[in-house]
């Protein structure tokens, strides 16, 4: 976005004129909207209020929510998810610090610490985002280079979440991140406290001992690891989050060892958040379950468990992997696959889909995985949510 328009939107004239919009317009097509803002507004301005209501109604949709006034397209690509900018906001809240976001972008961590009572400060190196997030957070944000930033950072708690997009491309090279990933580890080494924020699939050996991690889950969607230091952080923990709800499993949970080339009576898939934070064996334990290969992260367990960080699945049939197989055995007793799920399977379950082809029946979910060099494809039932006590024939 260009300056002169951020400038706009952030004056007072243009966020009036902003919300002085009627509900119904973010809901018109393209055309219709923005021949009502031509017929109201110069050409620039009505521009820019055109594009506002579009990102609105994209940030409703990614978010469900609006958790700030005003976006850029670049801005909201890389915008925190409100769960986990209030979830870390509230974890630096408890330090009593006062905080620092280097990289602030649009304002969405540095709205969360404001609400969650942190006196907090914003640093933004491109200025139209700089004027964006001045608007959403009431003028905390000054405009500078994260790498060399106008802070004390010993007596602070720092935010740090460095671009990963080089000339409108993401880059998955923490050298090419902004600023490059061992700078921004450098900033947090120097700060009384902090948190890193990663991507999902950032390398572990880009995590140094010095810091926590934590992989955080927003429902399916493994969102971001995050790494902590300083005050408040422990050394080589890791942790998985999964949000809304907050649930959490860390590696000081008790962890099991047992290995099994054999299916249960139960199957239990982890979710993305525990894999990545290698708790795989932490959420074994808590299920009373044994992996079915060392290098695959799927439980197996012969009681009925649940937990909030795996899906649960009572297994009804085993067979070997084969197309031909796999469709006779569910034809014949009258099964169709609703969901398909896979772990060191070569198959995608797009593909295992149209192979397959039309089958009708009762909804059953196949876990696909290779087990001791060999594949197999295991028919499931859903486990359902824990019955409360006293339910029995209701």
């Amino acid at each position: 976005m260009r300056p002169e328009r951020a400038r706009w939107l952030a004056s007072r004239a243009g966020r009036e004129a902003l919300e002085g919009l009627g509900g119904d317009m973010e809901g018109l097509d393209p055309a219709a909207l923005a021949g009502r803002l031509r017929r109201a507004f110069p050409a620039a301005e009505a521009a820019a209020l055109g594009e506002q209501l579009a990102l609105r109604r994209r940030a409703r949709e990614r978010f469900g929510e609006l958790p700030l006034a005003l976006y850029s397209a670049e801005g909201l690509e890389m915008m925190t998810h409100p769960l986990a900018a209030r979830r870390r906001a509230a974890r630096l809240a408890g330090l009593g610090l006062p905080a620092a976001d280097l990289t602030c972008g649009l304002g969405g961590d540095l709205a969360a610490l404001a609400a969650a009572g942190v006196e907090a400060a914003g640093l933004e190196r491109d200025a139209a985002t700089a004027l964006l997030a001045g608007a959403n957070v009431r003028g905390r944000v000054a405009r500078g280079d994260a790498a060399r930033p106008p802070f004390a950072l010993e007596r602070l708690a720092v935010v740090i979440d460095p671009g990963r997009r080089a000339g409108g491309r993401r880059t998955f090279d923490p050298a090419g991140f902004l600023p490059p990933w061992e700078v921004c580890l450098e900033l947090l080494q120097a700060a009384r406290a902090g948190a890193l924020k990663g991507p999902p699939g950032l390398d572990h050996a880009a995590v140094p001992p010095w810091c926590e991690l934590e992989a955080v889950q927003i429902g399916r969607d493994l969102r971001e690891l995050t790494l902590w230091a300083g005050a408040g952080a422990e050394p080589g923990l890791r942790r998985a989050v999964l949000l809304p709800g907050e649930h959490e499993l860390d590696s000081r949970a008790a962890a099991s060892e047992a290995v099994a080339a054999r299916f249960g009576r139960y199957l239990f898939d982890p979710a993305s958040c525990v894999t990545r934070a290698g708790l795989v064996r932490q959420l074994a334990a808590a299920l009373g379950a044994w992996r079915l290969d060392a290098q695959v992260a799927y439980l197996a367990g012969d009681q009925p468990a649940r937990h909030p960080l795996a899906a649960g699945f009572e297994v009804v049939e085993v067979v070997p992997f084969g197309v031909k197989r796999l469709r006779e055995v569910l034809r014949a007793r009258g099964w169709r696959p609703t969901e398909i799920r896979r772990r060191a399977f070569p198959v995608e379950p797009d593909d295992l889909r149209k192979e397959l082809g039309r089958l009708e029946g009762e909804p059953v979910a196949l876990v696909c995985t290779t087990v001791g060099g060999e594949r197999f494809a295991a028919v499931c039932r859903p486990l359902g949510p824990e019955r409360p006590e006293g339910a029995e024939g209701a």
